[in-house]
């Protein structure tokens, strides 16, 4: 009964009919804000990352494949080994000789760098690092044909007035000998000197080969320049001649010198213009007309040469 009357007098006065106004609602909530405890304020936790892939395993390391090749070393080159090549450049067939000369292959390494030249529009820088290599590699190596029997006969020939044909005869047999020397022994060169007769009219003709300068009938000891007619020509009485090339010299002493370069410039315009070769390079400052002929006209130059004023013939 005690706590029953307690309850009524608690809310007699107490409207339960009538809801509360927003006023009052507020004033509750404040005060039910105030007498909670303050919330304990939590550090934020980032979400779990996701885990990463496990890496791939590395496969064998790929070398990258070189862009020149060796090729297949057992068969013996030829002298035209390495032409087949000439339509990828100059560049490819330095890369090439450099890759076989750090393969020990010399001479294989000697034919590309002859392809340079003679199968190449080479620029000079790289002719010239051609002419450079055939230098240094060509004393090192055995010439290409030993063999007499299968050199290729070649005439040159020289015509003078008869005050200098003994020196001209005595030049002209060493300058024979030079360019047996420097075609690898792949020519045989017979030198004639001949006085009182002419010339073939015109260069590649199939007229015999015949001197053209007219010697005076009484020369004096102090007539002075000498004029010299040059060619070369095959053995046969009827083999095409190249161009004649005429020029006049002061000192017989100097007579080998001056027959070696003009011979150069002789077989470079063959070369050229009826061969179908790239300009042969022109000599440098100080290079004998030897040298010259040597490291600028390659082996296969002096083989198709050859081959131009006669049949047929191998050097090997």
């Amino acid at each position: 009964m005690v706590p029953l009357m307690v309850w009524w007098l608690g809310v007699r006065d107490t409207n339960f009919l009538t809801p509360p106004s927003e006023a009052e609602l507020a004033t509750v909530r404040q005060q039910a804000a105030a007498a909670l405890p303050p919330a304990e304020i939590l550090p934020s936790v980032a979400p779990a990352a996701a885990p990463l892939p496990a890496p791939a395993s590395p496969g064998p390391e790929k070398k990258p494949e070189p862009a020149v090749e060796i090729g297949d070393l057992n068969p013996n080159p030829g002298l035209d080994t390495y032409a087949e090549l000439a339509p990828k450049g100059a560049r490819h067939l330095i890369e090439l000789a450099s890759l076989l000369e750090t393969a020990g292959e010399l001479p294989r390494t000697l034919l590309a760098w002859e392809r340079v030249l003679d199968s190449t529009t080479a620029e000079p820088s790289q002719a010239t690092a051609a002419v450079a290599a055939i230098r240094r590699l060509r004393p090192t190596l055995p010439a290409w044909n030993t063999k007499s029997s299968k050199a290729i006969s070649v005439v040159i020939h020289a015509s003078t007035g008869t005050n200098l044909e003994k020196s001209l005869k005595n030049a002209l047999e060493q300058a024979a000998k030079d360019l047996e020397q420097a075609s690898s022994g792949i020519l045989k060169v017979t030198a004639i000197v001949a006085t009182n007769r002419k010339s073939p009219a015109k260069s590649g003709t199939k007229k015999s080969a015949k001197p053209s300068a007219k010697p005076s009938a009484k020369p004096s000891a102090k007539e002075a320049p000498a004029t010299i007619a040059l060619w070369l020509s095959g053995p046969a009485e009827k083999s095409p001649a190249t161009e004649t090339l005429s020029f006049t010299v002061t000192k017989s002493d100097t007579l080998e010198t001056e027959l070696l370069r003009r011979i150069f410039r002789v077989i470079g315009n063959r070369l050229q213009q009826v061969l179908g070769f790239p300009p042969v390079t022109a000599a440098a400052t100080g290079e004998s007309p030897l040298q010259s002929l040597e490291s600028r006209i390659t082996r296969l130059q002096w083989e198709k040469f050859g081959h131009s004023y006669t049949a047929a013939q191998t050097t090997r």
